[in-house]
């Protein structure tokens, strides 16, 4: 009953191909429930992704490349006023995580436009994935998208180094408390 009264929550989760959006989906739900791979971009369209009984949609938006990436923006915020004139908060869009992968240690002007775009809309959290060595990335990140209310380093699945070492995953509990 309280979950009902609570209604859905809905992620939009966007960011460049190959960041591992899905991995972070797939992550968050427990589940295999988008399409990841190594090579080609894999996600083509935004997909809502469910899981029977949580009352959150994450909805998984294809990577923004270099080439698309001004189609795309003007595509994603088309998809999110669209969810907002609905007058079902349940079909809103609530918040944004924009992944942005640590071993890059960049954040792109592309990323910050998008950043500056969804927090017209909504609120913003960036998600430093596929995270290992900080090294002070999660600071810069927050200095150069200061619309993010919050910087959450993510590790989404465990990580087999060549010499056999194994990083566990982290920052996935520390995500979904900031969400909330």
């Amino acid at each position: 009953e309280a979950l009902v009264r609570l209604g859905r929550v809905n992620i939009v989760v966007v960011g460049k191909t190959g960041v591992g959006k899905s991995t972070l989906v797939n992550a968050v739900f427990h589940g295999n429930l988008a399409e990841t791979g190594d090579g080609r971009p894999v996600t083509r369209t935004t997909r809502e992704i469910r899981k029977e009984g949580i009352p959150l949609s994450v909805f998984d938006t294809r990577g923004l490349e270099i080439g698309e990436y001004k189609n795309a923006l003007q595509e994603l915020e088309k998809f999110i006023q669209e969810r907002r004139r609905s007058e079902d908060p349940n079909q809103h869009i609530h918040i944004a995580w924009i992944c942005i992968m640590e071993e890059s240690r960049r954040v792109e002007d592309a990323e910050i436009r998008l950043a500056e775009m969804l927090d017209r809309y909504v609120p913003v959290v960036a998600v430093i994935t596929k995270s290992i060595a900080d090294n002070g990335f999660r600071q810069k990140v927050q200095e150069l998208l200061p619309q993010a209310r919050n910087t959450v380093r993510v590790l989404a699945k465990e990580m087999v180094l060549d010499s056999g070492h194994e990083i566990p995953p982290i920052g996935l509990e520390s995500l979904v408390e900031i969400t909330m």
